[in-house]
Order: C-alpha cells, then sequence, then structure tokens
C-alpha cells in the first residue's frame, strides 16, 4: 500500500475513532504513527534540515558580501594644527607693520619707507637686513558635521577553506540521510517488537485467566464433594492454593499487558492513557529458506548505517583537507563606493556630497603561525583512521549481530516446530483426562495437571512465536529493508 495514502488512512482513523475512545491499529498503521510522531525520527529530521542548512552556510563563504553602510558624526571640538609661516626680508616687523630700508646700508639710524602709497614694495630698494621672521598660526582641520553613506563589497575568489568547507558540507548531508535512515529501521523494528510484544501479552493474560476460571470450577467442585463426604480435606486445600497461585499469576499478567500498552502507546507517540484495540496475531508462515552468506551480502550492500560510517570517513578525510587549506593562500576581490559631505553647524545646505570609489585585490599567504596548522593536520589525521577503524568494527559487529539474528531465527523455527506438536498433544491429554475423569478413572487433580500442561504448551507456543517475529523484525532492520 501506498505509504502516503496508508498515512491518510491513519489521520481519518485516528479522527474517526477520536469520539469512540478507542482506537484500532495493526501494525502498518502503528508504524506510520511511530515515524509520524517517534521523537527519535522527530530529531533525526531536524538533522536533515541542520544538514541542509550547514550545506547552504557553506555555499554562502564563496559568495559575494555586499554591505551598505552609513554614518553621521557630529565634532563638539575640532583639534587645531600650530603652525609658524616665515615672513621674506623686510616686509613685516614683529608688530605687522612696514619695515623701512637703510638709505645708507652702514648707517643703521638712516630709514626710508619701503612700501609705497599704492601699499606695493618700492623697487631697488635696499631691504632691511633682519633675517626670516617665523609668525605662528593654528589651523583647524575639519567640519563640525561629518555625514558619509555607500556600500562595500567584498568577493572571495580563492579560499582553501571554503572549497573544503562546502565539500565538507555536500559529505555531512550525505552523513545525515544515511542517520535518518538508521532511525527509521530503528523506529520500525522497535515498534515491530511492541506490537508483538502487546499481542503476546494479550495471549498470556487470555491463557492465564483462562486456566483460572478452570481451577476455580475445580475448586468449587472440589468444595461439593468435600461437603458430601466424598474427597478429603487436602484436595480441598490443594485447589484453593492453585487458585492462589493462578490469580496471582494473572494480576503480574495484566501488569506486564499494561506497561506492554504503554510502551507500544509510547513508542507510537500516542498518549499513555489513550486506549487502543490491537489487530493483528502473532501466528505467522515460518520461512526458514534463508541463508546466511546471501544475508551478509544484502548486509553490506544495503545497510544504512555502515553508508553513514562510510560518509562520517569521508568527513574526516575532507576535515583534513581543510585544515591543510591553512597553508593555502586566500585571494578576494574588494571594492567600495561612498558618499560624504563635511558641514558646519547651520550650513548643511551650502555644502556638496563627495562621491568616491574604490576598486583592490587582497592576497593573503600564511608563512608562520606558530605550529598551530601543523599540530592540527595531526589530529584531523588521527581522528581519520579513528573514523576507520570505527567502520571496520562496526561492520563486524553488524555482520555478528546478524549471524545472532539468523541463529534465533532458526531456534525459534525450531521451538514453533515442536511448540505446535507439544500444544496438539496436551490437547490430546486435557480430552483424554476429562474422559477418564467422567469415567471414574482419574482425579481432578489429573484433570488439573492436563490443562495447566496445556496451558502452558499454549504459552511457550506463543512465546516462540513471539521470538520468530521479533527476531524476524530485527532481521529487517539488519539488511536495510522495512
Amino acid at each position: 500500500m501506498n505509504k502516503y495514502l496508508l498515512a491518510v488512512m491513519v489521520s481519518l482513523t485516528l479522527i474517526n475513532t477520536g469520539f469512540a475512545g478507542k482506537l484500532e491499529l495493526d501494525m502498518d498503521q502503528a508504524i506510520q504513527l511511530a515515524l509520524k510522531n517517534n521523537v527519535n525520527m522527530q530529531n533525526a529530521q531536524e538533522d536533515l534540515l541542520k544538514a541542509k542548512a550547514q550545506r547552504k552556510e557553506a555555499f554562502s563563504s564563496a559568495l559575494p558580501v555586499l554591505s551598505a553602510f552609513g554614518q553621521v558624526s557630529h565634532s563638539f571640538a575640532i583639534g587645531v594644527q600650530p603652525l609658524s609661516f616665515p615672513v621674506p626680508f623686510g616686509v613685516l616687523d614683529e608688530n605687522g607693520n612696514p619695515v623701512h630700508y637703510l638709505t645708507n646700508p652702514n648707517d643703521p639710524a638712516s630709514f626710508q619707507q619701503l612700501i609705497g602709497e599704492n601699499g606695493m614694495p618700492v623697487p631697488n630698494r635696499y631691504l632691511q637686513q633682519t633675517g626670516i621672521m617665523m609668525v605662528p598660526l593654528e589651523l583647524a582641520f575639519g567640519s563640525d558635521n561629518t555625514m558619509v553613506y555607500g556600500l562595500s563589497l567584498t568577493q572571495p575568489i580563492f579560499e582553501g577553506r571554503v572549497i573544503a568547507a562546502i565539500r565538507g558540507a555536500n559529505v555531512y548531508g550525505d552523513l545525515a540521510m544515511s542517520a535518518a535512515d538508521v532511525t527509521r529501521l530503528s523506529v520500525i523494528e522497535n515498534t515491530k517488537k511492541a506490537f508483538y510484544s502487546v499481542l503476546l501479552a494479550d495471549r498470556m493474560v487470555s491463557v492465564m485467566q483462562n486456566s483460572l476460571e478452570v481451577m476455580e470450577r475445580n475448586l468449587a467442585n472440589v468444595t461439593a464433594l468435600f461437603e458430601q463426604g466424598r474427597t478429603a480435606e487436602f484436595d480441598v486445600i490443594r485447589a484453593d492454593v492453585q487458585v492462589a497461585n493462578q490469580t496471582t499469576m494473572v494480576s503480574n499478567a495484566r501488569k506486564m499487558k499494561e506497561l506492554a500498552y504503554a510502551r507500544f502507546k509510547r513508542n507510537c507517540g500516542l498518549d499513555i492513557d489513550q486506549e487502543i484495540i490491537t489487530v493483528g496475531k502473532l501466528r505467522t508462515e515460518i520461512d526458514t529458506d534463508i541463508n546466511l552468506e546471501e544475508l551478509e551480502r544484502k548486509l553490506i550492500s544495503n545497510q544504512p548505517m555502515l553508508s553513514q560510517l562510510e560518509a562520517n570517513v569521508k568527513l574526516m578525510k575532507e576535515n583534513i583537507l581543510m585544515v591543510k587549506a591553512e597553508f593555502m593562500p586566500s585571494i578576494a576581490l574588494t571594492g567600495s563606493y561612498q558618499e560624504m559631505k563635511s558641514y558646519n553647524d547651520n550650513g548643511y545646505a551650502d555644502a556638496n556630497f563627495n562621491e568616491s570609489s574604490s576598486l583592490a585585490l587582497g592576497f593573503n599567504m600564511p608563512i608562520f603561525n606558530g605550529f598551530g596548522s601543523t599540530a592540527r593536520v595531526q589530529k584531523a589525521k588521527a581522528d581519520y583512521r579513528k573514523s576507520e577503524y570505527q567502520q571496520l568494527d562496526v561492520r563486524e559487529n553488524l555482520l555478528l549481530e546478524l549471524k545472532s539474528i539468523y541463529l534465533s531465527i532458526q531456534e525459534s523455527s525450531r521451538k514453533i516446530e515442536a511448540g505446535l506438536k507439544g500444544v496438539k498433544q496436551a490437547h490430546k491429554g486435557v480430552d483424554m483426562a476429562q474422559r477418564l475423569y467422567q469415567q471414574g478413572m482419574a482425579s481432578q487433580l489429573q484433570v488439573l495437571d492436563a490443562q495447566n500442561a496445556s496451558d502452558q504448551a499454549e504459552l511457550g507456543l506463543y512465546q516462540a512465536y513471539f521470538e520468530y517475529n521479533s527476531a524476524r523484525a530485527s532481521l529487517a532492520r539488519a539488511l536495510g529493508e522495512e
């Protein structure tokens, strides 16, 4: 059945049975609920989203970065720069007045005007021989306010770590997908086992309750015979003890049933108080035509955990390349464009924006960083080797687990075969004991023993079916099958 159609049917079942108070679930519906609501599955889905986001983040490192900027600043005090400007010979004195020249250069008392009426120096006149005079000044550089805005662009052209990060992100995506497949198979396996546990618990309670009813009827019969003087008190005591013991066993079976249902509902993501009815059976066709070597080939080919470990090895290898990229140069193109206006208070309208732009190609080559990169390369190589060891170890453990599952299937198959014969013989024993009892050739105790043997045979058969079905569920998970 199409899994999407099955999911729709499960949703409709939940809606329709929500008013009735009880929910009927078969195996497929339980699996769909678990895949939708199980916490481990939800975490796996979040890991997939995280891997997808990490891939986008890695690719973004290779794309250009465009930024807009803007700033308005006000200077409460503008710094000044003290300067001294030289004054030519004889132009000004220390008071800023025109300087006279000497009529007789050797007579310092004889002066005439150097500056004419038009304020210009008179040609062909001697200047005062005073040397250069320095006039101190203080100049302020800047304006009260500055406004600037623009764009900046950075485009990596070559960056070894960016390339390694992109490759590593792709591998991490494969790793997350394999991990999600592993989780999915594990959830399906646990759901199947929980479903079979519920079916087994139902059968155990049913068989034990039936046995208790037989023992209670026997106690009533023995008590009546004792009151008539036709049997000993010892038979009454023994029948009473049997009823008490069986009552305890029924109580324990009901407790185990309640716990089995609680685990099953928890695995499916249902509320613990939700009443459910399981639709299914433990009895199934036994398939003994399985070959261990063929199973091993399927495991190695299909098991997602091996794919997950292979992706992890690749990721560790990419990590080595990422660290080695620290030794490689980086080249980037940068550019900027800005408009700036400087103005004094109350002078905004009189000032204009000045445009400026630039484009640069940057090159950076690491030469020495204290051997830090070398140490990180050594660590990355150690992690890579550890991942290879882990991959080999898990592979061998999976093959060992597969052999254990295979042997469990073989053993449980033999148990079922023997159990079917045992139940058949036990039923014959009950019929024979009842006929002998009716003919007065057997005691009530012998009938009870035959009935108890029949009940134990049925319980053993159901347990064998449970072990077989659980082993088949584990086998499907080991082979990467649902």
